[in-house]
């Protein structure tokens, strides 16, 4: 396990707002941002970008032709058409691309979508492929509002107990690792959950990254499951640090 603390990602050279490493709650919270599956196919195919999705070479991802299409031509379509949903729907759907892995914006818990060389194909499949990822990222959060509302009472009611906690972190923690299959920089989405988890319980700001890199930083390897036994771990690391144990 590597002790060399968790580096935040460097910023890609394009618009950062399409860019989701750095949502707030607030800005994701599906309570504040209205949004229709149903209407997601209609409203993707009527954006600009979807008059122009470029013709992906022929062949496997890795040839050299395929993988510099997909880096440079693209590319420039996938931000094209992120800058689009975001004007759209909000900030929160820049999250559409955060894929599994070595993605376009690479250890999310997105699996409809890598990036472009991966994940198009014809103008119909692709805007088919864009939509999926979105309705995709959507509903995480929607999950994770979920599991946040089911621990949240519990730390009203008890705020001093580490306990209720360690098992918020155990579960968000698992939850996290199986949605990123634990790939790519997965850690850093692990801390923005448990940065979310903190706001909405509570705890000011300036106290997530002391507790955080407390907690986590140094304890998980990339693209290396974490053993139950080294996720309980962490998760009273984490129960302690923020209740002062």
């Amino acid at each position: 396990m590597s002790d060399v603390p968790y580096a935040e990602p460097s910023l890609p050279s394009r618009d950062p707002m399409i860019v989701p490493w750095y949502l707030a709650w607030a800005e994701v919270d599906p309570a504040r941002q209205p949004f229709d599956p149903d209407t997601a196919p209609a409203v993707i195919r009527s954006l600009p970008p979807s008059a122009a999705v470029p013709t992906r070479p022929p062949g496997r991802s890795g040839r050299p032709e395929v993988y510099s299409w997909g880096q440079e031509q693209g590319t420039r379509w996938a931000d094209e058409m992120s800058v689009a949903i975001v004007g759209h729907y909000g900030r929160w759907a820049s999250g559409w691309r955060w894929g599994v892995g070595e993605a376009d914006f690479g250890g999310g818990p997105v699996h409809a979508w890598c990036c472009p060389a991966d994940s198009t194909g014809d103008p119909e499949q692709t805007l088919s492929v864009v939509t999926e990822a979105l309705v995709e990222w959507r509903g995480w959060l929607e999950e994770l509002a979920e599991r946040f509302d089911r621990f949240l009472p519990l730390l009203v009611a008890d705020p001093a107990d580490p306990a209720t906690w360690e098992r918020a972190a155990s579960h968000l923690l698992t939850v996290v690792v199986d949605r990123t299959c634990a790939d790519g920089a997965w850690e850093w989405h692990c801390r923005q959950v448990f940065g979310w988890f903190l706001g909405l319980a509570g705890l000011p700001a300036e106290r997530h990254k002391p507790l955080l890199d407390r907690s986590i930083d140094g304890r998980f390897d990339t693209f290396v499951t974490p053993s139950n036994l080294l996720i309980q771990h962490v998760a009273e690391r984490f129960g302690r640090a923020v209740t002062g144990w």
